[in-house]
């Protein structure tokens, strides 16, 4: 398996934001040992389904652009702002137009530590239980066990059977990353008023 990290220079077939030691030191630092430990070729192969589920799912919705038209991951981007930073007395005396001063952007050549943590915790899914099939975007639902017509009943295999999740959502990695998406391009742009 080839793995490439991407790491802000545009480096050609990248297909991770960040590394297997990185993984392994943010899951550590939480006392996730079980995934931190195992070997180094599930760690990639679940950092590049990681990656792969953020293409496919943040890919339109991030802040800015792509810094070069032809890398291969939607990091590094350009004009994405830092965020949380709002500082009126804050000046940059670069070629920034005056009406962006106050506002300090993302480097074009980083990746936010937010994007690399969303990774991670989208990685830990391939690890989550002992029945886990290493697939980052299970069923959505539940399947159904049995079904009864009189006096309706219906019964759902529990995941120990086999059954899925009722939801494909990964709240804390989104959460991790919202300050760089863009949710307006999700639902079909900004409501202006004149």
């Amino acid at each position: 398996m080839a793995f490439t990290v991407e790491d802000g220079t545009n480096v050609a077939g990248a297909n991770s934001f960040a590394t297997v030691e990185e993984f392994q030191t943010y899951h550590a630092d939480r006392g996730n040992t079980v995934i931190a430990e195992a070997d180094t070729d599930q760690i990639q192969a679940a950092l590049i389904k990681a990656a792969d589920y953020m293409e496919q799912a943040f890919r339109m919705l991030w802040r800015g652009s792509r810094a070069q038209e032809d890398q291969k991951l939607s990091w590094p981007r350009r004009g994405v702002p830092v965020p949380d930073f709002f500082d009126p007395f804050y000046r940059d005396l670069s070629d920034v137009p005056l009406s962006f001063q106050d506002t300090k952007w993302i480097p074009e050549n980083v990746i936010p530590v937010e994007v690399k943590e969303a990774q991670f915790l989208i990685a830990a899914e391939t690890f989550a239980g002992a029945l886990s099939t290493g697939v980052i975007q299970p069923a959505l639902g539940r399947e159904t066990k049995r079904e009864k017509l009189g006096v309706l009943e219906v019964e759902y295999f529990d995941v120990g059977q086999g059954g899925g999740r009722q939801t494909t959502k990964y709240w804390n990695a989104e959460g991790t990353i919202d300050p760089f998406i863009d949710w307006t391009r999700k639902f079909g742009g900004a409501v202006v008023r004149n």
